[in-house]
């Protein structure tokens, strides 16, 4: 069987997890990809010896017919590329966050399921091996009932003005911020344990607005989008759970726990390692079965073998009809949360979450 032919939207985290994540999988063949910048998006392309590459995204669809369309791009490109490459007749792997709004999320998912294409959604940190564990154990009664989530994030990204330029990640209309480049993965983190949150009261902040200059970026900006975000959750008789993040910080620090009525699990940063602690008791490292592990090469980034074992399940649904997870009513759902917590955040007020529903195919 032929492998299915890829194009890829987006030469920065594009290049370095996707192209390379389809390179390395045999039912994949990478066939083009697109960039804003020509010497770089040429550069990209002949570096991994893929054959087309264009700084018009929607010529090289037409070019190339790929069966596969990877959308790796700043968020307010999502929705037009999804769309475009769905009516092209291509399945679709999108970038988180999803898009603008929920109503755009829900479109893309409605139009997917119309023309019968897989859409998928890379919250690709459901596939580190700690995370995994905890929630086969949780759902085994390891720690009791769970009561409580708790995620907190500490990231150097803009820890002074000339730590990153201005850019799109920093521009609110263009959907950057830290609650969407990391706050829709513990986000998705949160309600695979405990269920669709109902509410959700939050902060969003600007700390350090200054953006720039860099050697890169040589014009300063003013950041419109969150650096800082905390949000507190309330779940439909399952308990609670908080996210906050700080990406000002001068170091990156992660950490998970998930609470039960009998103990607690918790994961860190680089989510191969578990820990079971118990009241009075030491704790006690879990052991990460075979079948669970991911094997990094050296030098690999660090979501790109989380990365491939999403692929290896996006293949399936593509080739065998198998059932894809993270779909896009799991994109929906983390995009209404975000949009619930931007008005909480607005109003200083706790928001229900309104999640749009299918519309009949």
């Amino acid at each position: 069987m032929q492998p299915l032919r890829v194009v890829v939207l987006g030469t920065s985290f594009g290049a370095t997890v996707h192209a390379e994540g389809y390179r390395r999988h045999p039912g994949f063949e990478v066939a083009g990809i697109a960039g804003t910048n020509a010497e770089r998006t040429r550069q990209v392309a002949e570096a991994a010896q893929i054959p087309h590459a264009d700084v018009d995204w929607r010529r090289l669809l037409n070019a190339v017919k790929p069966d596969v369309v990877s959308v790796v791009t700043p968020v307010d490109l999502h929705h037009p590329m999804t769309l475009a490459a769905l009516e092209g007749g291509s399945h679709v792997l999108c970038e988180k966050p999803t898009a603008l709004h929920r109503h755009q999320a829900a479109e893309m998912r409605d139009r997917a399921r119309a023309v019968g294409r897989v859409l998928a959604i890379n919250h690709e940190f459901r596939f580190f091996p700690a995370r995994i564990r905890a929630l086969e154990l949780v759902r085994e009664g390891a720690i009791g009932a769970p009561r409580r989530g708790e995620i907190l994030g500490r990231y150097a990204i803009w820890t002074r003005p000339e730590s990153r330029g201005m850019n799109w990640l920093a521009d609110r209309s263009r959907g950057g911020g830290i609650l969407g480049a990391l706050g829709s993965h513990h986000t998705d983190c949160l309600r695979t344990f405990f269920g669709e949150p109902e509410s959700v009261l939050a902060s969003l902040r600007v700390g350090q607005p200054r953006r720039g200059p860099t050697p890169d970026v040589p014009h300063a900006g003013t950041a419109t989008a969150d650096d800082g975000v905390t949000l507190h959750f309330e779940f439909s008789g399952r308990g609670s759970g908080i996210i906050d993040l700080d990406a000002t910080a001068p170091y990156r620090w992660e950490r998970f726990e998930i609470h039960g009525e009998e103990a607690t699990l918790r994961w860190d940063e680089t989510s191969y390692r578990l820990w079971r602690i118990a009241p009075r008791e030491q704790p006690e490292e879990l052991e990460i079965p075979e079948r669970l592990r991911l094997e990094p090469k050296p030098g690999d980034p660090a979501l790109l073998a989380p990365f491939g074992a999403l692929l290896a399940r996006f293949h399936a649904a593509i080739r065998d009809n198998a059932p894809m997870a993270p779909n896009f009513d799991d994109a929906v759902a983390v995009q209404s949360v975000l949009d619930a917590a931007r008005r909480s955040s607005e109003a200083a007020a706790r928001m229900s979450i309104e999640f749009p529903a299918p519309t009949p195919v």
